[in-house]
């Protein structure tokens, strides 16, 4: 007879919604120089993928699609997942992302999977600021000093965007 019990990350549905809303580490943030001053903050994939094994049981592309556009290709995934908590129902989620061409002989060839990872990722930030969900994004707010544009800092703390 065996005494082995069932491994979960999380506790309860409580514990699971509340890591997916904490921020990412700091570390692994990383900067993407976008010229002229600007900067665009992004988890790598590898980051992304080993929090989704940690946050779901099981988690699989069920249904991909690409589409060959002029200059490039567009991917669509859907992802099934398994929450790692006790009594949890699948989910399911999408992502899509496009990459461009460049000149090399064998560009499809490399293309093809960096579109359908990245869909990946898109999808997995969707569900989440462990994920990356809120590195980017501005907000306008109104104060009763006015309207005030501000913007989640590395942190995932809203600040202005001055401030940031």
């Amino acid at each position: 007879m065996s005494t082995e019990t069932e491994q979960f990350s999380f506790k309860n549905r409580a514990e699971y919604d509340a890591f997916l809303d904490k921020a990412p580490n700091e570390q692994w943030i990383q900067n993407r120089d976008l010229g002229s001053g600007k900067v665009h903050l992004f988890l790598p994939l590898f980051i992304q993928n080993a929090n989704a094994d940690f946050v779901f049981k099981e988690w699989h592309v069920i249904d991909e699609t690409f589409m060959n556009m002029e200059g490039g290709i567009a991917s669509t995934v859907k992802v099934l997942a398994l929450p790692s908590f006790p009594d949890a129902q699948h989910i399911t989620f999408t992502g899509s992302a496009a990459k461009m061409f460049t000149k090399a002989k064998n560009t499809v060839e490399f293309n093809l999977p960096d579109s359908r990872a990245r869909a990946i990722g898109n999808g997995l930030a969707t569900l989440g600021n462990v994920f990356g969900r809120n590195l980017n994004r501005t907000y306008k707010i109104t104060t009763s000093e006015g309207e005030q544009t501000a913007r989640v800092s590395k942190d995932f703390s809203l600040r202005r965007s001055e401030d940031v």
